[in-house]
């Protein structure tokens, strides 16, 4: 629960599967619902039960340090922790498993661990270049797909040929074949059921939700005081983006 790209990928994760959202499809601010408030329940309870407070000031290899280092049990995490322990410490890795994210009350669903967005600049000398090579890279795949150790999954499933079959033939006991199910029926963009907009950009790089959840978990706010301010906060960032005309 802390302002870090972990916090908010697995917060968020948390909410979907209370059927909890940031925005509705329409870009309209939705944080502030009885499934936000069972989400930062749930947290809470979490915390007290399982936690310490290094949580609130947790970092982005936090999760791969304390994994690795035998003083956490689980991780919701992409699968950088398994694949730098089959590296580090093979034991530990034979006793990893992935898997989707645990079900909610609603629903299992979760969000890609990140996203990579290619932009080119309008001083560029080389645009017709660099439009080619963004075309290919997102056409083919294959290089970026395995040489990452299928951290990295194409936009476009028909840009890896086969890639069911690649996982399945990874020589650790086919357990990255789990990927492939995660990546159709788990798997969302962040600012689901909406698009990823101006708002959610400025939401989500503001760690507006890991400061909601710790507010709570905290015992500063309590789970309906914590929606409402975060609706409140939400509101005017929506009204300025979609005056600007980027919603």
């Amino acid at each position: 629960m802390s302002n870090e790209l972990d916090s908010n990928m697995m917060l968020i994760a948390l909410m979907q599967c209370y059927g909890a959202f940031m925005q509705n499809s329409h870009a309209q601010p939705t944080i502030n619902s009885k499934r936000t408030i069972e989400a930062l329940k749930t947290m809470r309870d979490i915390y007290k039960r399982g936690m310490t407070n290094e949580v609130f000031a947790w970092t982005a290899a936090s999760n791969n340090q304390g994994y690795l280092s035998g003083r956490l049990s689980l991780a919701v995490n992409a699968i950088s922790i398994i694949r730098s322990a089959e590296d580090a410490n093979p034991a530990l890795a034979q006793n990893t498993s992935v898997a989707p994210i645990p079900r909610g009350p609603v629903q299992r669903l979760g969000l890609e661990h990140v996203m990579g967005v290619y932009t080119i600049w309008k001083f560029s000398k080389q645009k017709a270049l660099a439009k080619r090579f963004i075309a290919d890279l997102e056409t083919n795949y294959q290089g970026a797909f395995k040489n990452s150790k299928f951290y990295n999954f194409p936009a476009f499933r028909g840009a890896v040929h086969n890639y069911a079959r690649q996982l399945a033939a990874d020589p650790h006991k086919g357990k990255y074949k789990v990927l492939d199910l995660i990546a159709r029926k788990y798997t969302v963009n962040v600012g689901y059921p909406g698009f990823s907009n101006a708002a959610i950009d400025e939401i989500f790089n503001t760690w507006l939700i890991p400061q909601m959840f710790a507010q709570v978990a905290q015992g500063k706010m309590t789970p309906a005081e914590a929606a409402r301010a975060a609706q409140h906060e939400f509101k005017p960032i929506f009204a300025k983006w979609r005056a600007r005309g980027k919603i």
